[in-house]
């Protein structure tokens, strides 16, 4: 009789502990989250987020991790007189960093009387996509350097979700720029 006791309390322990155990659900405990579930006891990953920012390129898009992203465009290019400034240093190409990231590189002896927008197809300028997060507008840290490193000119602009940054470069800008460092 205590054999049988013993094995019915031990039966009984096995399944309240069982039925503990499968008591505890995962799920997405972020009440953030498009598919947030109360009842979940502990989060398990599986939370969808969606962009919900119409500027954002990730509009409506169900992802893993809750952020909107945007971009914009951006173009670099130097005026006439900049250009010839550059071909009398015999300096043949000068190179766009963004922070330390080579954004593209273009020749010195190509120069533009009128602004360059972004649309433009003329491979001479260059031209680059920016992206970042949560924000429909960022600061963009530049610099312009010729092919020994030596930094002409550097700046932080602002950028704009869906919009176009034409950057310019004239040969008084780098002047001054040269000037006060």
């Amino acid at each position: 009789m205590k054999n049988l006791t013993y094995l019915t309390l031990a039966i009984f322990c096995i399944f309240t502990f069982s039925a503990c155990e499968e008591a505890e659900q995962g799920g997405c405990t972020d009440p953030y989250a498009e598919n947030y579930e109360s009842w979940a006891d502990y989060d398990d990953s599986s939370c969808l987020y969606q962009c919900d920012d119409p500027y954002a390129i990730n509009y409506n898009v169900v992802m893993s991790y809750p952020v909107c992203e945007y971009e914009g465009d951006v173009v670099f290019y130097l005026d006439d007189q900049a250009a010839q400034e550059f071909t009398n240093l015999s300096i043949p190409y000068l190179d766009v960093f963004v922070g330390n990231d080579l954004a593209g590189s273009m020749p010195t002896n190509i120069g533009f009387l009128t602004s360059v927008s972004c649309t433009d197809l003329d491979p001479e300028p260059v031209y680059f996509l920016y992206h970042w997060e949560n924000e429909m507008s960022t600061d963009m840290t530049w610099t312009v350097r010729d092919g020994t490193g030596f930094i002409w000119y550097s700046g932080t602009d602002i950028v704009l979700a869906n919009n176009c940054l034409s950057m310019q470069l004239t040969w008084s800008m780098i002047k001054a720029y040269q000037e006060s460092h």
